[in-house]
């Protein structure tokens, strides 16, 4: 019993254990020949071309020379329209401000003074002027009565005249004449010729109402001319009083101060700048107590949300890139997105880096479609496949 030897092993046993060793190793080298030879396919069949992603840009610029004094937020930061960015100091602004403000304050004090004064002497004008109108007035309120007066004493005159020429028919005089003959024969000469100057005296008496009418008229336009006068003269007589008085020059200076003192202002307010657009801040430039001159640029909004990439690509490839044609893009993180052609230039560029020596690339644009890009930094180099 103790020599009992173990069973022999059946060959038939150990084949089994074997063979699942060598399946999984047949497995596995089949599964890494295939990743590399499809990477190798890939690598071969698409052509790769190196670009550069960007983004649409705005500076922001200092609107006004000065000190730079602080930054408001932090570089790299996601910020809406008219935040404030940093701000400026002028001393010499602020001392021309202060100036400026004595200044009003004094022509403002002068002003209220000659304002006083004129008032004064306007008042005493105004009063010997209302009073020459009122008497022009009075005068011609009496000219139009005596030309009343006039025109119905000559309308009378008239009158009596034409009823005197009608009752003096000829055929009428020559029966009054033939009646009264005997009588005025027996008349003293001087009797006789009464008749006659009582005639005269009758258009005497109606020619100076003419007259007496006709000078009333010139009277009352005379009169009504020199109304017109004074009245013109009592409305631009507060302007001259003013002009005599240096009030006007007083006030042209003190909006000319004003005005001067508001653009002060408005440059003062203009050292606090503001983000024009939204987007991402960086770039920062100048350093607290650096002089910043006006139109300088001090730092730039970067739109992340429209990121492109242009891509140089040789002059013998570029017919491979049609506009709104799709190209593959491989990103330094190793993702890969979609990407659609929307410019292809029209003329060359000199050679950059990534292309052979002495060989004229044309930039194209590549913006993003399908999923959307991952975060890189700003021209970050990306890999495109076509």
């Amino acid at each position: 019993m103790a020599c009992e030897q173990p069973p022999e092993t059946s060959p038939g046993l150990a084949e089994p254990a074997c063979s699942r060793f060598r399946l999984w190793s047949i497995a596995l080298l089949s599964i890494t020949l295939g990743i590399a030879t499809n990477r190798w396919m890939y690598a071969s069949s698409n052509l790769s071309y190196v670009g550069t992603l960007q983004v649409k840009s705005v500076a922001v610029r200092a609107p006004v020379g000065g000190i730079f004094q602080a930054w408001a937020v932090e570089e790299g930061t996601q910020i809406d329209p008219q935040v404030l960015v940093c701000t400026l100091s002028d001393d010499n602004l602020d001392q021309q401000i202060q100036s400026q403000q004595r200044e009003v304050a004094r022509l403002d004090a002068r002003l209220s003074a000659l304002k006083a004064e004129v008032d004064v002497k306007l008042h005493d004008l105004l009063r010997e002027l209302d009073g020459d109108i009122y008497a022009t007035q009075l005068q011609t309120a009496d000219l139009l009565q005596k030309k009343y007066l006039h025109e119905i004493e000559l309308m009378a005159w008239r009158d009596a005249r034409e009823q005197n020429r009608l009752d003096d028919s000829p055929k009428e005089k020559r029966q009054k004449t033939a009646s009264l003959e005997p009588v005025i024969n027996s008349l003293p000469i001087s009797s006789s010729s009464s008749l006659t100057d009582t005639k005269i005296d009758a258009l005497l008496k109606e020619e100076a109402a003419l007259n007496a009418f006709e000078v009333a008229k010139e009277q009352l336009e005379i009169c009504s001319q020199r109304l017109n006068e004074l009245q013109t003269q009592k409305k631009n007589l507060l302007e001259k009083v003013k002009q005599a008085n240096g009030l006007t020059e007083v006030e042209i200076q003190l909006n000319q101060a004003k005005a001067e003192l508001e653009e002060m202002k408005h440059r003062q307010s203009q050292l606090q700048i503001y983000s024009p657009e939204q987007g991402t801040i960086s770039n920062y430039r100048p350093h607290p107590g650096e002089k910043v001159t006006a139109g300088e640029v001090i730092a730039e909004l970067y739109q992340m949300e429209e990121a492109y990439i242009v891509a140089h690509i040789p002059c013998s490839d570029v017919g491979k890139f049609q506009v709104e044609s799709t190209v593959k893009c491989l990103f330094p993180n190793g993702e890969k997105r979609t990407g659609i052609v929307t410019h292809v230039a029209l003329t060359a560029e000199q050679t950059d880096s990534s292309t052979p020596a002495n060989t004229p690339t044309v930039p194209i644009r590549i913006e993003q479609t399908g999923a959307l890009w991952p975060s890189i930094p700003v021209g970050g180099h990306v890999r495109i496949f076509r």
